[in-house]
């Protein structure tokens, strides 16, 4: 059966000499695996449609005997060109697609993580501010998958909060108020909570890495993965290298 989806491509392999294995993110089905004959010669109609990080249209034979799948045209939406010249971006979306890989079902309609992933990618293509991408999807995939995190009021007294709460509790599932927290210091700086809450009002972050690194955390645990992800340890060699450059 012929099916026919966005996609944005997350990985590719070598199969044979001239073939590829390609793992990409559809809009309908989630993360699938495509195997491209010919895929290597310079007479291929697929070119750099599907090129890692990309996003394209496809159309593919789904026989529903084999968890690879057949693709028999493919025509690129976009390359995201500007994204792949600046390295801590390409290193921020090469994160996003090994966390998706790593966690997603197959086979299952992901639209809303589709959506943020695609938001995430055009704003590391377009904008000079995207320091907090990688946070901020973070956030909302874990609200996708089911682990979303309680801003808006105490998870202990149920009392709402309206601006910065008195603490955050990862383990628990979200903010504390003042009354709860009581005489307990907070685990956390005025300066991050000040930054839950510009999460929840798109504001922007005074430290998205301390963010995202948190988010990375707690994503890990709840999906039961604990393995590294060795784009995150890339990205923050990218950071580090910048800075050090920045400041010689």
């Amino acid at each position: 059966m012929l099916k026919q989806t966005r996609v944005i491509i997350l990985h590719r392999m070598p199969y044979s000499d001239s073939s590829l294995i390609v793992k990409g993110f559809c809009f309908d089905f989630g993360v699938l695996s495509f195997l491209v004959k010919s895929a290597k010669s310079k007479n291929s109609p697929f070119k750099a449609s599907l090129d890692p990080l990309s996003e394209s249209e496809i159309v593919f034979n789904d026989s529903g005997k084999s968890d690879l799948h057949f693709i028999r045209e493919a025509s690129l939406i976009d390359w995201f060109p500007n994204l792949r010249k600046n390295l801590e971006k390409t290193a921020m979306a090469e994160v996003i697609a090994e966390i998706l890989l790593r966690y997603l079902p197959a086979g299952l309609s992901q639209e809303l993580d589709f959506r943020y992933t695609e938001k995430a990618f055009q704003i590391l293509d377009r904008s000079e501010n995207f320091q907090d991408v990688l946070a901020r999807w973070l956030w909302h995939i874990a609200d996708c998958e089911g682990y979303a995190l309680n801003f808006s009021e105490c998870i202990r007294c149920g009392t709402p909060i309206s601006q910065i709460p008195a603490d955050f509790s990862f383990e628990s599932g979200g903010s504390i108020c003042a009354n709860c927290l009581g005489v307990f210091r907070p685990h956390y700086s005025p300066e991050f909570l000040q930054d839950i809450a510009h999460l929840v009002f798109r504001l922007p972050l005074q430290n998205p890495r301390q963010i995202e690194e948190e988010f990375f955390k707690y994503l890990k645990s709840h999906l039961g993965e604990n393995r590294e992800i060795k784009s995150y340890h890339w990205l923050q060699e990218v950071r580090n290298y910048a800075f050090c450059n920045t400041n010689s």
